[in-house]
């Protein structure tokens, strides 16, 4: 088989985890693989690593902003797809092309513009330019895009809920499949606690998180009421302080307990980031899997995340839970970690248990999608 893979939404380190694994997958089979994508900060060291095998072959381009990119890739990728005898397009980031006879695979991987709960906090919060430019109008054509879309992928099934409440999905062919790895030797040991030393708050956040979504002020205001409490903490963010010190959803109070880390793109790094004593955060109103609470998760800290279903989904019910935008719910859930010197071990191992549950159901290998498609 010939794969296109059309990985030009990719703008963040989420993106990049998911697209790693995929060229993993990929790298077992047959096929010949040609990767369209922007050559960014991100994707280097990626394209780098993979560049060396036969079976990929990257056309970097300078495409920027999503209407050139609709249009590049309406017209753009059809000499691609003859001069190279294209099986089948695997658009990886969300997109469909309009004109192409060829099979086209559609992965959504982001669902901020198909959210009925995410359009509920814009108009409550009175932001309704910015949903309009931010979501709206993306929506139109997205949607347009998936309507046209005959095999759609998707990561959690209730990824598939939000779409269908946008489009139709009778006519569709939908797969689940696992962006996750539940190997064993993904899965660390918990960490320890001692409450009474200093805890360690992880928040691992990229650029946009002044977007509405990602609903930074929540962590703020909970690590201002620490704060003020004399609680002994200290704050690891992946953001650089440049990015911070002039942002509205920051206050330089915080400054002082902040290690301001900027983005990580090497992976003992990150890992390291797990320490013991730590507590990772997360406010993000919508997410399809949020990959920082998995990666809390398989490296045995305690993670904290939104009352949302999505959370549920991904997680499992036995995940701790706040209520968005509420200061105080936050503020428990963190108080009942560091208020006792109880073991969270047994927390810790039976999320880990939950996650590899809730991904054992899926479809692990994309070339078994890709085979079903084509009937190969």
């Amino acid at each position: 088989m010939n794969i296109l893979v059309n990985a030009l939404g990719i703008v963040d380190s989420g993106g990049v985890t998911v697209l790693e694994k995929l060229l993993i997958e990929l790298l077992k089979s047959d096929s010949k693989h040609y990767i369209v994508c922007t050559n960014t900060n991100y994707l280097t060291p990626l394209i780098v690593k993979f560049n060396k095998s036969n079976k990929f072959i990257f056309k970097i381009t300078s495409q920027k902003g999503f209407f050139n990119r609709f249009l590049y890739e309406n017209y753009s990728f059809r000499s691609l797809i003859i001069k190279n005898n294209i099986d089948l397009v695997y658009n990886f980031t969300g997109t469909v092309q309009f004109t192409y006879a060829c099979p086209q695979l559609v992965k959504v991987q982001n669902l901020l513009f198909f959210s009925k709960r995410l359009d509920s906090i814009y108009w409550r919060q009175r932001q309704y330019l910015s949903w309009f430019k931010q979501v709206l109008l993306k929506r139109l054509v997205l949607s347009q895009m998936l309507r046209n879309a005959k095999y759609i992928e998707v990561q959690s099934a209730h990824v598939e809920k939000s779409l269908s409440d946008f489009i139709n999905l009778e006519n569709k062919t939908v797969f689940i499949k696992s962006d996750i790895d539940v190997s064993c030797k993904k899965f660390k040991q918990p960490k320890s606690y001692k409450t009474s030393e200093k805890i360690n708050f992880l928040y691992i956040v990229g650029p946009h998180f002044k977007f509405i979504h990602k609903n930074f002020i929540d962590f703020t205001n909970s690590m201002l009421a620490l704060m003020s409490q004399d609680v002994n903490f200290e704050i690891n963010i992946t953001l650089s302080k440049e990015q911070l010190i002039n942002s509205d959803f920051w206050d330089n109070e915080l400054n002082k307990v902040t290690n301001f880390i900027g983005y990580v793109d090497n992976k003992d790094e990150i890992v390291d980031l797990f320490q013991d004593n730590t507590i990772l955060i997360s406010t993000s109103i919508v997410e399809t899997i949020g990959l920082h609470v998995v990666e809390g998760i398989q490296n045995g800290v305690i993670v904290i995340v939104p009352h949302e279903n999505y959370a549920i989904s991904v997680y499992g019910e036995r995940v701790m839970r706040y209520v968005l935008f509420d200061n105080d719910s936050l503020l428990a859930s963190i108080e009942k970690v560091i208020g006792t010197n109880e073991s969270y071990s047994d927390h810790i191992l039976s999320l880990q248990h939950d996650l590899k549950m809730s991904e054992k159901g899926k479809i692990h290998n994309i070339m078994d999608i890709f085979k079903e498609i084509l009937n190969v």
